[in-house]
């Protein structure tokens, strides 16, 4: 799938959840109805909490829904989120509000609880600084964590406890008030818990999904070794910043003294990370590169990968494994790193990315010392290398629908270049020779081998691969 189709295939999903994600808000909102009239414990709760403080039920509402606007807009400010954070601000705006005056639920005078209201707004504000990264601290990352999570924890949580309000029988040990009046429900059948329990649970669910999702294409680097990949990530970082204007995220002075090689490499110790935006519109999808200092990708790698691409291999399977992955995504960290990890973290992390770039050093391939610059090439002169096999059964694996997207570097190509008499890195026949010849990869890589020269100034090939990501 091409990154524009996932793109789209992103969009729509993101729309069908927010539209899925009214429908059971829409069906849950009788059940929580019948709860606050079934005056239970959080309905007396909430109104000790106005008549403590003075404000009234109506304060409160006010309170409420001035927390609940401050998580909005932070959500939507949200770099990973931007995009189903318009969406729900466009829906809020031009579904939700509408609706409320339609059916007459808009009845409260906000402008008359100006102490509510900035108390709503500053709870909200405490809640997602917790966390939250800002120029001139983050070097222009604009990320608020706690914004998604707590409207997933808020809606969320209304909904289950509504459900418990309503169908869990029990005496409330808190009375505040009592003879408060109520909102007419709708006439409720013998499904009716049922489909209240249904629409909790879907509402859970979809906005799981809907608040987690990132708005990042995540890109996994595997190297044969560490000398290896920071040249390469000096290089491609060094392009992307000169490009894009790209932000280090972690390993920044790893990825500086890469990009300026004014000695040696530097030795990677801990996870490199970068981004860039490689566009000015508000719809351009972010990338995100990244080398977690794991070890290199092996035989074993590639036989589970592809019994990853067997079992997404129909329709069934993919609708299950996204109902599961989606449904993970509710439950506690801890819990979620345990049962996703039946593979290992790294086939995790392999499988789980967008786009994998495998780092083919052409210098440990060849044996270089034996090359005759003046001579026809001679197979004798490559090294047999067990991770360009693991790279060509990757690629192979890959290929099928909802897998990462792999990709081949070769890195010091200028040796190959020479070696064919090439004037460019693009050139077709030069590419064949690399992908055939040298490296010894089969048709499952075509047009997926690039090769980079150099790290600063004097690299070439490096926009190429941006391109791709």
């Amino acid at each position: 799938m091409s990154r524009s189709d996932s793109r789209r295939s992103d969009a729509l999903r993101l729309v069908a959840a927010l539209a899925a994600i009214f429908a059971a808000t829409a069906a849950s909102s009788r059940m929580l109805v019948a709860a606050w009239d079934d005056h239970g414990l959080v309905y007396h709760l909430v109104h000790g909490f106005g008549r403590t403080l003075g404000w009234g039920i109506d304060g409160v509402v006010v309170f409420a829904a001035l927390v609940g606007v401050t998580l909005v807009v932070a959500f939507a400010a949200d770099e990973d989120k931007h995009v189903q954070g318009l969406l729900l601000l466009a829906a809020i705006a031009l579904v939700f509000v509408p609706t409320l005056f339609v059916l007459g639920r808009w009845q409260i005078d906000f402008a008359s609880h100006p102490i509510p209201a900035a108390a709503g707004v500053l709870v909200g504000g405490v809640v997602v600084a917790v966390g939250a990264a800002v120029p001139p601290f983050s070097d222009g990352r604009v990320s608020f964590p706690n914004a998604a999570r707590a409207l997933y924890a808020t809606v969320g949580g209304i909904a289950v406890v509504g459900f418990l309000e309503r169908y869990l029988p029990y005496e409330s040990p808190v009375v505040v008030v009592e003879n408060t009046p109520t909102i007419d429900q709708v006439a409720a059948g013998p499904l009716t818990p049922l489909v209240d329990l249904v629409s909790v649970f879907a509402l859970v669910y979809l906005l799981s999904y809907f608040t987690r999702y990132s708005d990042v294409t995540d890109v996994v680097i595997s190297s044969p070794d560490d000398e290896t990949v920071a040249g390469f990530l000096g290089g491609l970082f060094h392009a992307a910043d000169r490009r894009y204007g790209a932000t280090s995220l972690e390993g920044g002075a790893v990825l500086n003294a890469a990009r300026s090689r004014q000695h040696s490499l530097p030795r990677i110790t801990g996870r490199v990370a970068f981004q860039f935006r490689p566009g000015d519109s508000l719809f351009v999808r972010r990338r995100e590169v990244s080398y977690d200092n794991v070890r290199p990708v092996s035989p074993s790698d590639a036989d589970a990968v592809a019994d990853v691409a067997d079992q997404r291999s129909d329709l069934g399977s993919r609708l299950w494994l996204g109902f599961r992955r989606h449904l993970l995504l509710a439950a506690p960290a801890v819990v979620r790193s345990q049962l996703r990890r039946s593979g290992g973290a790294h086939l995790d992390r392999l499988v789980r990315s967008d786009v994998i770039l495998l780092l083919a050093p052409v210098s440990d391939v060849l044996r270089e010392w034996e090359v005759d610059p003046d001579g026809d090439f001679d197979d004798s002169w490559v090294r047999e290398r067990e991770y360009l096999g693991v790279y060509d059964d990757l690629a192979a694996a890959c290929v099928g629908s909802s897998m990462p997207d792999v990709y081949v570097i070769a890195t010091d190509a200028d040796v190959v270049l020479d070696l064919h008499r090439a004037d460019s890195l693009d050139s077709g026949q030069f590419l064949r020779f690399l992908r055939d010849d040298v490296l010894g990869l089969g048709r499952d890589c075509s047009g997926r081998v690039y090769p980079v020269v150099g790290i600063s100034d004097d690299a070439d090939g490096y926009d190429d691969v941006l391109q791709s990501l």
